[in-house]
């Protein structure tokens, strides 16, 4: 399966729009990578960068007293619990195409469209009342 990123996916941020591309990439770059040690390696980066991802928006989060933080923090931790999980499925070659396929797309699409979507919409109104008016 191919991820590519499409602008209906743009939840109006930049900089997490730019993230969100960023992970795509990686989700492709995984879901087109043959032989544990290449699968391996995708999912290490794929990690790495979500962690990364999920810090940049649980500060944004903190920062404007965004209210619905604690249920999207708790999802980011239900996802790298399962990305975790898949790096161990890729370790003991457990791992089919079609289930990497199914997380990725779920995961991506999934909580772009339903949290993040939230997040920036929140983020914004919380950040316009608090210009100076």
């Amino acid at each position: 399966m191919a991820f590519k990123w499409k602008e209906s996916f743009a939840i109006g941020d930049a900089d997490i729009d730019a993230q969100h591309q960023r992970l795509f990439v990686l989700a492709h770059e995984f879901s087109e990578a043959t032989g544990k040690a290449a699968q391996a390696h995708c999912a290490a980066q794929l990690f790495d960068y979500t962690r990364e991802h999920f810090g940049h928006e649980e500060a944004l989060m903190a920062a404007t007293g965004y209210p619905e933080m604690e249920a999207h923090v708790a999802q980011h931790k239900h996802l790298i619990a399962r990305l975790s999980e898949v790096s161990d499925r890729v370790a003991n070659d457990s791992l089919s195409p079609e289930d990497l396929n199914k997380f990725l797309a779920a995961w991506l699409v999934g909580h772009i469209v339903t949290f993040d979507t939230k997040l920036v919409s929140a983020v914004g109104k919380l950040k316009a009342r608090q210009q100076p008016g």
